[in-house]
């Protein structure tokens, strides 16, 4: 339940004076040095309350004060949610790449094209340990055809459109090539309010599903059903809060 700033004026004001009105008929006993607790108590509140409008936050004698409780508790909970979802997020990334080996401490960056003669040296070393032939086609993905369903290469689509539209803002704002996580890019722009905290979460549900199938879990109907009903909805919604602050 909010109160109107009207209601919270009268409210404070009425406090104040009765209060006030109670320390000023304690006085005698209070000059003379012989307050009581609960004096005391009344006292530390007045002094609150009185310069509650001055400070957000106070903290006097141990009594904690904070106003817009709600809201506070509200923010708590969409940050709490978004760092729930970045961990997950962030933990199947990781588990997808545990087996991943690093030769020479190299970043997992694609070569320049200056190092792909060099490349397909120990590549075809690698096939030749093992007796495989390389294929005289370069764009030959036979092997593939039958590894991913069509349902999941959709789910990959959707990743795919999400996590370009963001690159490409990030590219068109800093005018770098610099590619970044795609959790990472939705907590910043969320926290310089370029988009809400809703609509990150939102498409982090949707991007949660996504990664699953792209590293070969099931999905179940109705997180498929999800992704269906919400993706385009949470695209188009992107789309014009970055548009919006180009």
């Amino acid at each position: 339940m909010k109160s109107s700033d009207n209601f919270k004026l009268i409210w404070w004001f009425l406090l104040v004076i009765a209060l006030g009105l109670y320390l000023f008929f304690r006085q005698d006993d209070l000059l003379k040095g012989k307050p009581t607790y609960f004096d005391t108590v009344v006292f530390l509140v007045w002094i609150s309350v009185c310069l509650s409008p001055l400070f957000k936050e106070m903290k006097i004698f141990g009594l904690h004060l904070k106003q817009d409780i709600e809201d506070l508790k509200k923010e708590l909970n969409q940050q709490l949610s978004l760092m729930k979802i970045e961990l997950k997020s962030s933990i199947e990334v990781s588990s997808s790449n545990s087996n991943h080996v690093h030769i020479n401490g190299k970043s997992p960056i694609p070569a320049a094209d200056s190092d792909i003669p060099d490349i397909k040296k120990h590549v075809a070393e690698a096939l030749n340990e093992y007796g495989v032939k390389p294929l005289s086609t370069s764009d030959n993905f036979s092997f593939v055809e039958n590894q991913i369903s069509t349902e999941n290469m959709e789910l990959f689509k959707v990743r795919y459109a999400f996590e370009k539209l963001l690159n490409d803002h990030v590219n068109i704002v800093a005018s770098t090539q610099r590619k970044q996580p795609m959790t990472r890019l939705l907590k910043i722009l969320t926290n310089d309010g370029v988009i809400s905290s809703n609509l990150t979460n939102s498409i982090l549900e949707i991007i949660a599903i996504c990664n699953h199938a792209t590293h070969g879990a099931d999905i179940t109907a109705n997180q498929r059903q999800l992704v269906n009903e919400s993706a385009q909805g949470l695209y188009e919604a992107l789309q014009i809060s970055l548009v919006s602050n180009i």
